[in-house]
């Protein structure tokens, strides 16, 4: 069996050569579920060293090898996206867990897989430790205009068809927003809000050196007066600018294309 079966994996995931013409399947009554058991396999994933460091979980959605530079993890959030993430150090001195990449496990469920899917994941893991260590280094105004265009290219390659793109602002030398209108009039929300436009924020610290990037919904009242309010963040992750911003363009896209 294949990473792809358990993980929604097209081109910009790295696993196959060409983009899927499938849409992802959000209905989770259309094919019957065997729930996949996250702790166990987080568990499995905890018996397996990386180097010479043993795992251990200040988590149940979180496993880690080493506490020093150079140290990997693997974090899980609760609509079950993987985390692939790496320590580094920042321009001050201090440690800065930047994300090297990042999966969507596969909505049909593959329960009794977990040890499987552990495995595969741990082979990812390794290949991010044995990486070159990134960290700070020079980075301009038109690298981060740049790797901003990749990103907002990279999202309308991938988002659902609800999104419209609507454009790159810039708030300054080192931030940047990439919006996208909701059609028709506007997406509702579980907590009977509107939302009515989502956008990402790129920005770059240049005390630390370290790039952010945040995702985030403006969201009205259903039934009032639009009143547009700034939500809690969707995404919130650090990359430096030594990484490839292909790398950093596709943990975006992961992000949007199951959104």
């Amino acid at each position: 069996m294949e990473f792809k079966r358990w993980f929604e994996a097209t081109d910009i995931f790295g696993f196959d050569a060409q983009l899927s013409d499938n849409p992802p399947d959000d209905n989770m009554l259309s094919k019957p579920i065997n729930k996949f058991d996250l702790e166990l396999m987080m568990d499995l994933l905890a018996q397996k060293s990386i180097g010479l460091f043993e795992a251990f979980q200040p988590f149940v959605s979180e496993t880690q090898w080493g506490k020093e530079p150079g140290a990997v993890k693997l974090e899980v959030d609760t609509g079950l996206t993987f985390y692939i993430k790496r320590l580094g150090i920042d321009k001050t001195g201090g440690p800065r867990w930047i994300t090297k990449k990042m999966f969507q496990l596969n909505r049909q469920g593959y329960g009794g897989l977990e040890d499987s899917v552990a495995q595969e994941v741990h082979n990812h893991l390794v290949n991010a430790f044995e990486q070159n260590l990134d960290g700070p280094q020079e980075y301009t105004n038109e690298d981060l205009e740049n790797l901003t265009t990749h990103v907002y290219n990279k999202i309308k390659r991938v988002m659902k068809d609800v999104f419209m793109p609507a454009g790159i602002k810039k708030l300054s030398e080192y931030a940047y927003i990439i919006s996208l209108n909701l059609r028709g009039h506007g997406l509702e929300a579980q907590d009977q809000r509107r939302v009515e436009q989502n956008q990402t924020m790129l920005t770059y610290d240049q005390e630390q050196g370290a790039i952010r990037i945040f995702n985030y919904n403006i969201e009205s009242p259903v039934g009032k007066a639009h009143k547009w309010e700034i939500m809690e963040n969707d995404l919130d992750i650090y990359f430096f600018p030594s990484q490839d911003r292909e790398e950093i363009s596709e943990c975006m896209a992961v992000h949007f294309k199951f959104y």
